[in-house]
């Protein structure tokens, strides 16, 4: 079966951290073992449909791998680190974090990580 989503890349960020963290408790172990595959097969979808999105020159043997370890620190994920990081950012001048200084992409990161608005 072939579902299409168009989502934007916070709804599908979103979409991934619950599909992950969520644990079926639905007082059937069968039914439970149903959602948590269906669960599974739509993470892995979503994070197979966010890594296609990203260009060759994107790929993570050429993000910086401190920049990298930052980004899924503040994320929980690889997958939504590296969307995140190649995506651009209005408080960097619309540049994605992957094309600024480490030093300034990181500052960013470390604000995010205290609560201070990027």
């Amino acid at each position: 079966m072939l579902i299409e989503l168009d989502l934007n890349n916070n709804d599908a960020e979103a979409l991934l951290r619950h599909c992950k963290q969520y644990q079926p408790s639905q007082g059937d172990f069968r039914e439970n073992a149903r959602l948590g595959e269906a669960l599974e097969a739509l993470a892995a979808a979503i994070e197979d449909a966010m890594n296609s999105t990203l260009g060759s020159h994107d790929s993570l043997a050429t993000i910086d791998p401190q920049l990298l370890n930052a980004a899924v620190g503040l994320l929980g994920d690889e997958a939504l680190a590296i969307c995140w990081l190649s995506r651009p950012l209005r408080a960097l001048g619309h540049k994605r974090p992957i094309d600024v200084s480490i030093e300034e992409a990181l500052e960013m990161i470390g604000r995010l990580e205290h609560g201070f608005g990027a």
